[in-house]
């Protein structure tokens, strides 16, 4: 995972919301030296009765007007923003839904990076998922969240663990990117781990609460040392007790980092990072730019499947 940062997939949704999502995407690509696809995906009208709504003209005539109209915005955008045609290594339109769409183009273009926006409208986001929410959940590639305009050099970085293999490619594919992005003075990394009650239980079930916290913070500076060897960064290490995502959110709240390093499961499953728990929590409630990444298995078996599906094609 993030062997390489060669090709990112911006999401836009072509209004003046989506330009910080846009510039923070084209800015971490020129710093890594990555190919820029734009691509933007938006479902036909419905009816009232939730039924696709079609004017009275062939069905083809429709969707060439939408692509139409979907390329005259791109085209604003691109010229609002200030950005190189030569910039841009593909252009992506489509009248379907979003998440699918991003998700399917990443694949096909080989993605090392989706950039999306939190949500246009934060308040349905919270009720009904995000189109950000969706991506995370079933790409296979990194994805970044913007909240708010990345700027760069980052100051302080605040990457979760829960000490597992899993975190440990969390925490490893973390640095790369920072390595990748960085530019002038080093972050600042806060590697946390959250330690709750099945982690008592784990590390000592005799032990006294100050013992178990005691034990976690060494096994946290093991990890970092392990993981941290040769990375021109400070990592500090740091332990509190509690849920995970609500103890994500409050550190998050606190010391209100330039991004949020993320991985999609952890030790044990529904207890720890499981998608659609912690990761999605913070998606919706959290403050600042997140960096979601999955288990390097799950970028596998998405080779596995499409080289599957390439010799199947090719019989």
């Amino acid at each position: 995972m993030f062997k390489k940062l060669d090709t990112i997939l911006i999401g836009s949704s072509l209004t003046e919301a989506s330009d910080p999502v846009v510039r923070s995407g084209v800015l971490l690509a020129r710093r890594a030296g990555a190919k820029v696809h734009l691509a933007h995906a938006c479902s036909m009208p419905m009816t009232y009765g939730g039924a696709p709504f079609f004017p009275d003209v062939p069905l083809g005539e429709v969707f060439k007007a939408e692509r139409a109209a979907l390329q005259r915005q791109l085209d604003d955008q691109i010229a609002r923003l200030g950005i190189d045609r030569m910039e841009l290594a593909g252009i992506h339109l489509d009248v379907s839904p979003a998440h699918r769409y991003l998700i399917d183009t990443a694949r096909e273009i080989g993605a090392d990076l989706i950039v999306v926006g939190s949500s246009e409208s934060p308040r349905l986001a919270k009720v009904f998922g995000s189109t950000a929410d969706r991506v995370v959940r079933k790409a296979t590639c990194p994805v970044l969240v913007v909240r708010h305009e990345v700027q760069l050099p980052m100051r302080r970085i605040l990457l979760p663990v829960d000490l597992s293999p899993l975190a440990s490619e969390t925490f490893d594919a973390g640095m790369r990117f920072l390595t990748w992005t960085a530019g002038g003075a080093p972050p600042t990394v806060d590697a946390l781990f959250v330690l709750t009650e099945l982690d008592r239980e784990a590390l000592s079930a005799r032990a006294t609460d100050a013992e178990v916290e005691q034990l976690a913070t060494q096994e946290l500076r093991h990890f970092v040392l392990r993981h941290s060897s040769g990375v021109p960064f400070k990592v500090d290490a740091a332990v509190e007790a509690g849920f995970v995502d609500t103890g994500i959110l409050d550190r998050i709240e606190a010391d209100q980092p330039d991004l949020t390093i993320l991985g999609t499961h952890g030790r044990s499953g529904f207890e720890r990072f499981v998608l659609g728990s912690v990761a999605s929590t913070v998606i919706r409630h959290g403050a600042g730019n997140l960096l979601v990444i999955p288990p390097l298995a799950a970028r596998e078996e998405s080779r596995a499947a499409e080289a599957k599906k390439e010799g199947e094609v090719l019989v």
